[in-house]
């Protein structure tokens, strides 16, 4: 599944009355940050996350995906005030993804809410997307969804074959050594 995209900031800061954003969010969950790195294996999760606009048939879209991670909200903490959020969203489902510009790509997590934002989803990543893409709002970035479950076809879905072997041949050499 492919879909683009348009960055955009929202007001993050709870100093200022806005909703908590996911820097902050991250910092309350460490849970969430440690269960991201094991399932994707990278190095480090950047704080905060990416907003895109998107059409809605991409939410739409994105049901019809196996997503890499069901978080119940139950277990999410929000700062006081804003406790009511995670009761809202119900879960967040977290898609592996790769998100690219003509220069370069980047794995990615896609994330949506079970009610989501609407025309909302946010990309997490362990590099931030806006200083490695350069950024800025109303840029638009293209966003590939594959299936975690078949990373192979996966792989074979888009025109980033070679790099998507790479990342698949780390990840398996790197079971291998934990199951030793």
């Amino acid at each position: 599944m492919r879909f683009i995209g348009q960055v955009f900031s929202r007001s993050s800061s709870t100093s200022t009355n806005g909703v908590p954003g996911e820097t902050e969010i991250q910092v309350l969950n460490p849970s969430r940050r440690m269960t991201i790195l094991a399932l994707t294996r990278w190095p480090d999760l950047a704080p905060g996350s990416l907003n895109l606009r998107v059409d809605s048939s991409v939410l739409t879209d994105l049901s019809r995906v196996t997503p890499l991670w069901v978080e119940d909200c139950r277990n999410v903490v929000y700062p006081h005030g804003h406790e009511h959020i995670p009761e809202k969203r119900v879960a967040y489902y977290y898609y592996l993804a790769e998100a690219a510009l003509p220069s370069s790509i980047q794995e990615v997590l896609v994330r949506k809410a079970w009610d989501p934002v609407p025309n909302v989803v946010e990309l997490l990543a362990p590099v931030s997307l806006r200083s490695k893409f350069m950024l800025k709002d109303s840029d638009p970035l293209e966003v590939e969804v594959g299936e975690p479950n078949n990373a192979l076809n996966f792989c074979l879905l888009g025109t980033r074959y070679t790099s998507c072997i790479r990342q698949q041949a780390r990840r398996i050499l790197g079971a291998i050594k934990l199951r030793r």
